[in-house]
């Protein structure tokens, strides 16, 4: 055995002042990064919602060429709502739509209700720019005013109408989401600050 025997160590422990200074950092470094968190999750709110606008534009351009009918995109003006549906079912005067598959077992409304999807919360449709062709715009009966927008119309040989659509979340933060119609491509803006309206 050595001759030096193993002396207990003191350990020190944290003082209450010590303590409430640790604290007080963290409160601190929280009320920095707490807006700087909010921002990004609203930027990638407003991405998933362009994302998912993209997605049901390619939806419906595939429902148009593999079904050989037209299809049109609609969204809800400075709401979240949007909806895909076949050209010849909203054609006719809306107490008259029945589509043939469903005869009977949906009213309008419900058939319309089942249809529509959404953006993400706090993102909505802030604007949009459609070049629809009169023609289907007499069709519709619609000029983009009221609960709808004008319709984006999906083509059975995969061309589309050419539109831009403004996304806005609650922070006045914008993304603008491009179709051109001869490819059917979509593409989107990085996240800006466009002036929109409430």
């Amino acid at each position: 055995m050595s001759g030096n025997a193993s002396l207990p160590t003191r350990t020190r422990g944290l003082t209450l002042v010590e303590v409430c200074l640790v604290l007080a950092l963290l409160v601190v470094i929280g009320a920095v990064s707490a807006p700087l968190l909010e921002g990004s999750f609203s930027r990638a709110g407003l991405r998933s919602g362009s994302d998912i606008l993209r997605g049901a534009w390619a939806r419906a351009r595939l429902a148009a060429m593999e079904s050989g009918q037209s299809h049109v995109f609609r969204f809800e003006p400075n709401g979240s709502r949007f909806q895909i549906i076949a050209l010849g079912e909203i054609g006719l005067p809306e107490g008259n739509i029945i589509a043939p598959d469903t005869a009977g077992e949906h009213e309008v409304a419900d058939r319309l209700r089942l249809s529509q999807n959404r953006l993400p919360d706090g993102v909505r449709f802030a604007a949009g720019d459609v070049s629809a062709s009169s023609q289907i715009m007499a069709t519709l009966g619609t000029t983009g005013e009221g609960p709808w927008s004008a319709p984006i119309v999906f083509y059975a040989d995969g061309t589309t109408s050419d539109a831009t659509v403004l996304l806005a979340n609650s922070q006045q933060q914008t993304i603008r989401v491009t179709l051109r119609g001869l490819t059917g491509i979509s593409n989107t803006s990085e996240v800006g600050s466009e002036a929109v309206t409430p």
